[in-house]
């Protein structure tokens, strides 16, 4: 007579482990690629954004010849910080048009930024725009990005001339 043996039920320690385990080397590979799509994503809307702010100078020193006119700020006087607060990792701010340097923008950005942004004309021919982010994985809030103490962990400086040209640093390194 054959005894009354029930097949085993259910997942082993072992096997559990293993599930676990490969589970883990699938995350540590995909949590570090998120990030860096992530902040992609946010260097390119900067660009757009800085983009605009180039065309609106180029503008204005177009029909003017110089970047300093009444509706701009003074040379070496830098715009307020916008947006205006510091504000977490990751999470879109709201643009404040009202700000000193930036009543005049004939546009704010579209939806939240997240990025905080900065701009001082340098020269009657020559204007800086200074941008600062917080991303995940890329290190401690350790860059001072500007003339009024924005930190974060990468900075973009762009020196744009009357001419058209321009000089970028980038810190970290484009990613």
């Amino acid at each position: 007579m054959r005894p009354n043996v029930r097949p085993a039920r259910g997942f082993t320690m072992v096997e559990l482990m293993i599930v676990v385990g490969v589970m883990g080397i699938i995350a540590s590979i995909a949590i570090p690629n998120y990030q860096k799509l992530t902040a992609r994503s946010r260097r390119t809307e900067m660009l757009d954004v800085v983009s605009k702010f180039r065309l609106y100078f180029k503008n204005i020193y177009d029909n003017q010849g110089s970047f300093s006119t009444t509706s701009t700020l003074a040379i070496s006087t830098p715009s307020e910080v916008n947006p205006p607060a510091s504000f977490p990792v990751g999470q879109p701010a709201s643009w404040k048009n009202s700000g000193v340097g930036w009543t005049d923008l004939p546009f704010p950005p579209e939806g939240g930024v997240h990025m905080r942004y900065l701009y001082k004309i340098t020269a009657s021919d020559t204007v800086q725009f200074q941008v600062c982010g917080s991303f995940a994985s890329f290190g401690p809030n350790s860059i001072v990005c500007g003339d009024q103490g924005i930190n974060g962990n990468y900075y973009y400086l762009e020196v744009f001339h009357g001419n058209g040209t321009s000089e970028v640093t980038e810190f970290p390194p484009a990613f």
